[in-house]
């Protein structure tokens, strides 16, 4: 995925800002209406577009970076600004931003000319601020998932427990993440791979990098290269850059 980097702090108002903008009637999809988006942006010889969850390409690579939908818009960057764009690819709110987050209760934070702002879908300032804001509070909201295991470490090594807090995957993993989809990515050698909750291999090591399942997909990155694999490892999307 696009790297950036943003020099903002933590702000802790975000409920209180939220709220302030509730009396306007534009319609506002809340987190719980959300679902998980149709497309994946993808990169192609140094250009961001994006496909379906069948890899098929909906919107031609195009776009200097290219970030996840929340809330139907999804952040894309041209040149050296941000805007955003709709799920049939049409840009809705023009690049002019310097610096952007995701939407997220129907609000999005931008800078422009060194100020941050909350923008509505419509690219209108719905909020004005004198703070710095931190894009990692900003991220749509998710649902959080039943662990059905935890996970413990022993000599460096990780492993799961059960909630009786029996061993069920012994440790011997280099790293280890929580189960997502009934699969979870751990690392062993330098490679990360996924197993099923018998401990199993499901998708042996083989990625640089890899990320949870989300609608049955994960993105996995081989050098410089990032691709989608389905729940078995086959590739939808074959690694690009």
């Amino acid at each position: 995925m696009p790297q950036r980097t943003s020099v903002v702090s933590l702000v802790l108002l975000l409920p209180l800002l939220l709220a302030a903008c509730v009396a306007d009637d534009t319609a506002v999809e809340t987190p719980a209406e959300a679902t998980a988006s149709p497309l994946l942006p993808v990169v192609q010889d140094g250009q961001w577009g994006y496909i379906d969850r069948q890899g098929r390409v909906q919107v031609e690579p195009q776009f200097d970076g290219a970030w996840s939908f929340s809330e139907n818009l999804a952040l894309v960057q041209v040149g050296e600004q941000y805007g955003y764009i709709n799920t049939e690819g049409e840009i809705v709110i023009e690049p002019r931003f310097d610096d952007a987050w995701h939407f997220s209760g129907g609000l999005a934070p931008v800078q422009r000319d060194g100020q941050w702002v909350y923008i509505d879908p419509r690219g209108e300032t719905a909020v004005e601020t004198t703070f710095r804001l931190s894009p990692g509070v900003l991220n749509a909201q998710q649902e959080p998932q039943p662990q059905p295991f935890g996970r413990v470490q022993t000599d460096g090594q990780y492993g799961y427990r059960n909630e009786a807090g029996e061993m069920v995957i012994e440790p011997q993993f280099d790293r280890a993440w929580h189960f997502r989809d009934d699969r979870a990515r751990v690392r062993l050698d330098g490679q990360w791979g996924y197993i099923d909750t018998s401990g199993a291999w499901v998708v042996e090591p083989q990625f640089d990098r890899a990320w949870d399942f989300r609608g049955g997909l994960a993105l996995v990155q081989v050098g410089d290269r990032y691709g989608y694999i389905d729940r078995d490892g086959t590739y939808v999307w074959e690694p690009t850059r």
